[in-house]
C-alpha cells in the first residue's frame, strides 16, 4: 500500500453549528499531506448555520435526503474519492496523527478496518467526564470496546462509528447500509465486514477526543435509542445481541420483582440487597475518585450508572413489547 493513500473523511451532521468548529480545525491540521485527503460534511437538513461554518474551511459539503447518521454516511461514501474511508462525528477532535497512524495497519490485506481510543476531553463538563469514566468500565461496556481506553492492539468484533477507518474496497462490498436502522448501523456494517473474512482492529494510536452527552436528559435519550437499535438488529441476526444486553434490558422488572420478593418474604435479605447496591455504587465512586481526582465527577458517577441502567432497560422493553412501526 502507498505510504500516503488518498483518504476521504466523512462526517454526518445535523444542526452542529455550536460544536463542529473544533472538529474542522483539527481535521485541517492533520499531519498528513494536504493533497492526500478530503473532508466531506454530509448534512441532514440543518436549520442553523452549519453550512456557513463548513464553507469557511473549504471542505466538501453535501445535503442528504434523509435525516440519519446512516444516510449521511451512505451519501458521503457515494462522493468520496479515497482508497481509505474514515468516519467520525462532529463532536470529535482528532489527534494530528489520527489518519497517519492508521494507515500502516492496512498493509495487512486481511485488515478491513481500524479504530482506536475515544478520549473524554479535558474541557468536558463534569457530567460528561462521569459518562466517559462509566463507559470505560468493562462491566458497563457489554463486551464492546467503543468507549474503552485500551493500551494494546487487538482484534475486535466492531469499532466505534466515531473513530472508524476502512479500506474502500471493503466498504464497497457492504454499503450502502440499511437506512431504516435508527441506531447500531455501524455494528451491522462491522459484522458484515467480518462475515466477509476481514479483520477489525482496535488500535490505541488511532486517537481522537470525543465529547459526551452534556446533560442527563441527552444521555438518557442516547442510551434509550441504543437499546431500541440493538433489539432491531438482534431480531435480524441473533449474533448481534448478547446475554448482557438481554439481562440489562430486563433489568427494571428483575429489580422490582426481586425487591418485592425480598420485602415480602425476606426483609433482612432486602436490607442486605440494598447494602450491596450501595457498596456497588461506592466502589465505582472510589475508583472514579482515584482515576479522575475530581470529587464533582465522582459524585456524578452513581447518577450516570442509574441513567445508563434505566435508559437501556426502558428502550429495550419498549422495543420488545411496543416495537416501532417505522424504524
Amino acid at each position: 500500500m502507498d505510504d500516503f493513500p488518498f483518504v476521504s473523511i466523512v462526517i454526518p451532521v445535523r444542526n452542529v453549528a455550536k460544536i463542529i468548529e473544533p472538529c474542522l480545525k483539527s481535521l485541517a491540521s492533520l499531519n498528513y499531506p494536504k493533497d492526500k485527503y478530503e473532508v466531506i460534511i454530509s448534512d441532514s437538513h440543518s436549520t442553523d448555520n452549519t453550512k456557513e461554518i463548513v464553507e469557511k474551511y473549504n471542505d466538501i459539503y453535501i445535503s442528504t435526503e434523509k435525516q440519519s447518521i446512516c444516510a449521511g454516511r451512505n451519501e458521503g461514501f457515494k462522493v468520496a474519492k479515497g482508497d481509505i474511508i474514515a468516519f467520525s462525528d462532529a463532536d470529535c477532535v482528532m489527534d494530528k496523527d489520527w489518519i497517519k497512524n492508521s494507515i500502516k495497519y492496512f498493509k495487512d490485506k486481511k485488515i478491513g478496518g481500524v479504530g482506536g481510543i475515544n478520549i473524554t476531553p479535558e474541557n468536558e463538563t463534569d457530567f460528561g467526564k462521569a459518562v466517559g469514566f462509566v463507559l470505560d468500565q468493562p462491566i458497563f461496556s457489554a463486551g464492546s470496546t467503543y468507549a474503552r481506553i485500551l493500551k494494546k492492539t487487538k482484534e475486535v468484533k466492531a469499532i466505534a462509528g466515531c473513530n472508524a477507518i476502512y479500506k474502500r474496497e471493503v466498504l464497497e462490498k457492504v454499503m450502502p447500509m440499511d437506512e431504516t436502522l435508527i441506531e447500531a448501523e455501524d455494528y451491522v456494517m462491522n459484522q458484515k465486514i467480518r462475515d466477509l473474512g476481514y479483520k477489525l482492529l482496535y488500535t490505541p494510536d488511532t486517537i481522537l477526543w470525543h465529547y459526551r452527552r452534556p446533560k442527563p436528559k441527552n444521555f438518557f435519550k442516547q442510551i434509550y435509542r441504543y437499546a431500541i437499535g440493538r433489539v432491531l438488529i438482534g431480531r435480524k441476526d441473533y449474533k448481534m445481541i448478547n446475554m448482557v444486553h438481554i439481562l440489562a434490558g430486563f433489568g427494571i422488572p428483575i429489580f422490582l420483582v426481586l425487591s418485592l420478593f425480598l420485602i415480602t418474604l425476606k426483609p433482612l435479605c432486602f436490607f442486605y440487597f440494598l447494602l450491596a447496591v450501595f457498596f456497588f455504587f461506592f466502589f465505582y465512586f472510589m475508583v472514579s475518585l482515584a482515576k479522575t481526582k475530581s470529587l464533582k465527577v465522582s459524585l456524578l458517577v452513581p447518577y450516570v450508572i442509574i441513567i445508563l441502567f434505566l435508559g437501556w432497560s426502558f428502550g429495550f422493553l419498549r422495543q420488545i413489547f411496543f416495537p416501532t412501526k417505522k424504524h
